[in-house]
């Protein structure tokens, strides 16, 4: 089957009894608020309302033009193995070029009213790559990049809502872009490294970056860049040498900035204001790789510490009060994600279980320490590269509703917990799971899916 490497393995005819199970439990389940995008199994974009009776393909141009690749992965130049998933590679295979194209990543504008995706396009002179803007009133695309030779890796709207960045991978590492939403519109060259983590302020002229420079003296900072129609310049270095996170981060009010330093050999989440003065350690970290993400109502962070980042298990979650710098623990298990909903009562997570082929989805409920197992299931290629980049993609994919009832996944349900990883999988599919712990809502069969941040 051509989705074999999209999922998790268990024995064959235990995933298909318990996924057959899950589907029809789901078939009557009623959907929360909000709008949906997702990539469907044949790599094609679609969008719907919750129900998603009706849902609508914007990249379709013809029956069976579009076959999603078996080595498919949209974030090739990040490593995208999590534990437990056996033989799933941190890139794709080299293979003989192939016709047609393949669409992923589609992100809400802020406003939810438009939607950005890529494209890889296979033809017999060769690769391009392109990033796309659909206005969803309209049904209409237009194409904003294209590249032959650089893969696109990641795109997030500006908070203008008329611009968009994203990452190209390179030879030699990663170039950020930025460009407008507007056909034939120059695109701008930012800065290039590698790593390459950054957050883009409220206004499009301010960034905040954490990367290891490609320059002679191959320096790892933490800083905060402001750009003119012109020029761009580093305003303020927050932080120099060994800092074990991902990405800077701005409170949603746009009034601090979080992000990792090292002081005396000891890492510390350190929030400054929107200017980086005023910088206040709030949480002294144990050794490891660090990964946090802000409340959206800015008064609370949730971070977390994986030992080592090629084993990235975070253990257990622990919440700071950005006011008074107190901390607790919400959860002590093991981790591969976690995730705050819009309303900043719950803390949606994806559980790694000791010698378990499958993670399991729980929520704690934020003001009385409650939490509520949602079920177990098996990941997706792309999904499981979402998961390990889920502070980056914090601020660009929302997997909540917008009303905080519910969150979507794609992948396989499980409705028993298989002991071993043998066999294969049937097709994922997404689900939209509401938390109050009834029934899902089974939307499609898709390997990646999002909510709009915005009821509209």
């Amino acid at each position: 089957m051509r989705l074999l490497r999209a999922c998790m393995m268990i024995p064959a005819a235990t995933a298909i009894l318990l996924w057959f199970g899950a589907s029809i439990a789901a078939a009557a389940a009623t959907p929360s608020a909000g709008n949906i995008t997702y990539v469907g199994t044949d790599a094609n974009i679609y969008y719907c309302d919750a129900k998603c009776a009706q849902p609508r393909c914007i990249t379709c141009k013809g029956a069976g033009a579009h076959v999603r690749r078996d080595d498919a992965v949209a974030l090739a130049a990040w490593p995208a193995q999590l534990p437990g998933i056996p033989g799933e590679p941190g890139r794709p295979e080299e293979s003989a070029p192939r016709s047609g194209s393949e669409y992923g990543w589609p992100t809400f504008s802020p406003d939810g009213k438009m939607l950005a995706y890529a494209s890889e396009t296979h033809k017999k002179d060769g690769a391009s790559y392109a990033v796309w803007v659909y206005d969803i009133a309209s049904q209409v695309s237009m194409q904003i990049f294209e590249s032959r030779s650089e893969r696109l890796i990641y795109l997030v709207w500006l908070g203008d809502g008329q611009h968009l960045s994203f990452l190209l991978g390179e030879p030699r590492g990663m170039s950020l872009m930025l460009a407008e939403k507007k056909e034939s519109a120059p695109v701008r060259i930012v800065t290039t490294g590698l790593p390459l983590y950054f957050a883009w302020g409220m206004k499009p002229d301010t960034l905040a970056l954490h990367l290891l420079a490609l320059n002679s003296e191959r320096t790892e900072q933490v800083a905060l860049m402001s750009l003119t129609p012109t020029s761009q310049n580093i305003d303020k270095v927050l932080s120099s040498g060994r800092t074990p996170f991902k990405n800077p981060c701005w409170s949603p009010d746009g009034k601090h900035i979080a992000y990792v330093a090292s002081y005396h050999a000891e890492s510390n989440i350190v929030v400054a204001d929107a200017q980086g003065k005023n910088p206040r350690s709030i949480v002294s970290l144990p050794v490891g790789e660090n990964s946090m993400i802000w409340a959206p109502d800015s008064a609370h962070l949730a971070y977390s510490t994986a030992i080592t980042a090629q084993n990235p298990v975070y253990h257990g979650i622990k919440l700071v009060d950005i006011a008074d710098a107190t901390s607790k623990w919400i959860t002590k298990a093991d981790v591969a994600a976690f995730f705050f909903s819009p309303d900043s009562q719950h803390v949606l997570y994806i559980g790694v279980p000791p010698e378990k082929p499958y993670y399991a989805w729980n929520v704690i409920d934020l003001k009385s320490g409650k939490e509520k197992a949602l079920g177990n299931f098996l990941t997706t290629v792309d999904e499981s590269t979402m998961y390990r980049y889920f502070d980056q993609l914090a601020v660009s994919h929302q997997i909540w509703s917008p009303d905080s009832t519910a969150f979507i996944f794609a992948g396989v349900r499980l409705l028993g917990d298989p002991n071993r990883a043998l066999g294969v999988a049937p097709p994922p599919m997404a689900y939209v799971v509401p938390i109050d712990g009834s029934e899902p809502h089974q939307v499609a069969s898709a390997v990646l899916g999002f909510f709009s941040p915005a009821a509209n």
